[in-house]
């Protein structure tokens, strides 16, 4: 379950507030929102560097990282490449998700901003403090994690909690995985026309200290496709080329949806 979908906030009806308490609060808010920096738009996949060609070296966790923990490297070499979750049309959750070289769109709503992927229909909901969001209980986790942003000068940071286990949370291609602890920090901010995104992920499960990286994205040029099917038999197509690391365990049976 992604953290769209678990409650609803209503949004003030402008009209209603600005009856109770005049015109000087439509030109307080009109004031706030000049100094909302203007992130929205739609993003080529983000890149190490200035933008140019396509780079991503910065943003993958190597499978003999420094920064991996012991228990990190255990779970990498217990668990087969045949169990990853992407071979049943599962997403990448973040930051792992950014790697995927495909556009994206941020859009920017008065008490909440909108993280659409090009890829596996994937929407972030980014709750806007301040505006009375209820907060999950104790025991809720979400795929994607809970997400609580502000804007701090002319960038919105983002800190998204609350993920389930994850066995490719933080690399699907080296089986590195994250746990209930990842906390993960996104700063989003403007340079010139380019958006420069800031990624710190912290996990004391896996990570001996905090794994950063900084990615910059051009403008989209082109047509934004906003819907994406996986396909599931294309999906499995490379599981029929594995041997398995368990043979005696018997033949995974992998459900049709």
């Amino acid at each position: 379950m992604t953290s769209t979908g678990y409650r609803r906030t209503a949004l003030p009806c402008i009209k209603i507030l600005a009856a109770a308490v005049g015109m000087s609060w439509i030109a307080s808010s009109a004031g706030a929102a000049d100094d909302v920096p203007d992130l929205s738009g739609v993003w080529q996949f983000g890149t190490c560097g200035d933008g140019g060609g396509f780079n991503l070296r910065c943003m993958i966790l190597e499978e003999d990282d420094e920064l991996l923990t012991d228990r990190a490297k255990a779970y990498r070499d217990a668990i087969d490449e045949a169990a990853q979750p992407k071979y049943d049309c599962a997403p990448m959750s973040v930051p792992h998700l950014w790697t995927d070289p495909y556009a994206y769109r941020l859009e920017q709503l008065e008490d909440r901003v909108l993280i659409h992927y090009g890829k596996d229909d994937v929407t972030r909901t980014v709750w806007l403090e301040g505006h009375g969001h209820e907060e999950p209980a104790v025991n809720e986790f979400f795929y994607f994690g809970h997400s609580t942003g502000r804007y701090e000068g002319d960038a919105l940071v983002v800190t998204t909690d609350r993920f389930v286990f994850d066995p490719q949370g933080l690399n699907a291609d080296f089986r590195i995985p994250s746990s209930t602890q990842k906390r993960v920090v996104e700063r989003f901010s403007r340079e010139g026309e380019n958006l420069v995104l800031e990624v710190t992920t912290i996990d004391t499960f896996f990570l001996k200290e905090p794994w950063t990286f900084r990615v910059t994205s051009r403008p989209f040029v082109g047509e934004w496709e906003d819907s994406w099917q996986c396909d599931l038999d294309a999906a499995r197509q490379s599981l029929k080329l594995m041997p398995p690391m368990y043979p005696n365990d018997p033949p995974v049976e992998r459900i049709e949806y």
